[in-house]
């Protein structure tokens, strides 16, 4: 399921054991959209919650970057 916001946008995605196939973990991707779409970072959480959590905070930190003037 991708999620935008603004030029960034993240992936969730529930992970399975891969023996027996038992929903596990919850893994998270950032994406640049613009100019060209790639991925930024990823990570895990044990929740959807903190899979999504993690998320906004590294779109938040990537925003918040942008607006630094440059020194």
């Amino acid at each position: 399921m991708r999620i935008h916001e603004g030029k960034y946008a993240y992936d969730l995605e529930q992970l399975r054991d891969p023996q027996t196939q038992v929903r596990a973990q919850w893994r998270y991707k950032v994406y640049e959209l613009r100019p060209v779409e790639k991925v930024l970072t990823s990570g895990e959480g044990k929740t959807r919650a903190e899979a999504e959590k993690q998320a906004k905070v590294a779109i938040a930190r990537l925003t918040e970057n942008e607006r630094r003037p440059a020194a």
